[in-house]
């Protein structure tokens, strides 16, 4: 297993700090060519994935080896789920590639239970095919009780799991061509008076990304009131590419542009850094440099008294996990400290935090411990005792 290694300067060039600046409860960034984690916030917290269920509606039905031309029939369910939708009528017939589109570009829900219906026989038997499939993916986090992403109880995802399955569908190739279509029509067949009457329906994608970020490739938004906004999406650029995950936003597009811009903007250290975590960090006879400190921290409360590199095992909002991580990592015989940070609204982060530490080296051996010991994965970044006093 590997360990995030992030070697980012505590005094950024540019304003956006991912732990800080971020609305959502959840985010990572991912680079889709190693599966590699750039950044990451509370991934494995199970959140209502809202429509970005819909990725793995589209996955199932791709791989069902039914034809894509074939034409699948309304039920009277299907016309009773809420908005987003097409407003489908019972009896109309539609062919899945369009309903397909109906699904990743204008989120119809209607369109969403057809395909349940029509290719699984029922939206129980459908959407069990999806966790399966899902956990068969490594995205063992999510279950799936419909196929739209209605809040529904038990039905929920993370945001590592949503990266997962994004990365996963974007080489089906038919599946790479609608989510980066911006614009498109559907079209659905109703008997109304014993003649076939053609409806055509136009579709605009939700994805604000393919119209004013460059490389964007596609992705899928959701929003309820349970789930606030979400997104999934990748982005190319200077011939990487990454996946971004949302959960949780009430500022969405921010979140997304940001996280994005960071990967970027560091992805050579990034990259190094995550590659570097592969290679054997232990060495017999290896020393270490603690230094004691306090287990709470204000922010003028920060190590001064020497520079190196600072281990960011945890972020919350709420102090007591802060500090039952800390008291766990201290009884490891680590100097874990609760760093806290003003987050708005009268609101704190509590970050816990080990360290200073001379060398690298030493800082990735005890991130190694804890993964091994602990089951916590460790962002490590520069320190600087002047910058961090300053």
């Amino acid at each position: 297993m590997a360990i995030l290694v992030v070697l980012v300067s505590t005094t950024p060039l540019w304003s956006f700090t991912p732990e800080d600046d971020l609305t959502a409860k959840a985010a990572l960034l991912m680079d889709a060519a190693t599966g590699r984690i750039l950044f990451q916030k509370e991934a494995d917290l199970r959140l209502p994935p809202a429509s970005t269920t819909k990725v793995m509606t589209a996955i199932l039905a791709l791989e069902s080896g039914r034809k894509l031309s074939d034409n699948l029939t309304v039920s009277k369910d299907a016309t009773r789920v809420p908005p987003s939708k097409l407003y489908l009528r019972p009896g109309q017939t539609m062919p899945i590639e369009e309903l397909l589109y109906a699904i990743m570009l204008a989120s119809a829900n209607d369109a969403s239970v057809v395909l349940a219906e029509g290719i699984g026989g029922s939206v129980e038997r459908y959407t069990d095919l999806m966790t399966k499939k899902a956990h068969s993916l490594g995205a063992t986090n999510s279950h799936f009780t419909n196929p739209h992403g209605l809040t529904a109880p038990d039905h929920y995802s993370t945001a590592r799991d949503l990266a997962t399955i994004f990365r996963y569908a974007m080489k089906i190739p038919l599946f790479r061509e609608i989510v980066h279509t911006k614009f498109s029509s559907v079209n659905s067949l109703a008997v109304i008076k014993k003649k076939v009457v053609p409806r055509r329906i136009s579709v605009r994608n939700h994805n604000r990304l393919l119209w004013d970020y460059e490389g964007a490739l596609g992705g899928k938004t959701g929003y309820t009131h349970a789930a606030q906004r979400c997104y999934v999406g990748a982005v190319q650029r200077d011939g990487a590419t990454l996946i971004v995950a949302i959960l949780g936003a009430t500022n969405m597009w921010s979140d997304a542009k940001h996280l994005l811009a960071y990967g970027f903007d560091n992805y050579e250290t990034l990259k190094s850094a995550s590659q570097a975590t592969q290679k054997p960090v232990f060495s017999e006879g290896s020393s270490r440099q603690r230094i004691s400190t306090a287990n709470l921290r204000g922010d003028n409360q920060r190590p001064k008294s020497a520079d190196g590199f600072i281990l960011q095992v945890g972020s919350f909002r709420e102090r007591e996990r802060a500090e039952l991580l800390t008291q766990q990592i201290n009884e490891l015989g680590f100097d874990a400290f609760i760093d806290v940070n003003e987050a708005g609204r009268n609101e704190a982060v509590y970050r816990v935090q080990v360290g200073p530490y001379a060398e690298l080296a030493a800082a990735q051996e005890v991130a190694q411990v804890l993964l091994a010991k602990n089951g916590q994965r460790s962002l490590i970044r520069q320190f600087s005792a002047a910058r961090e006093g300053s």
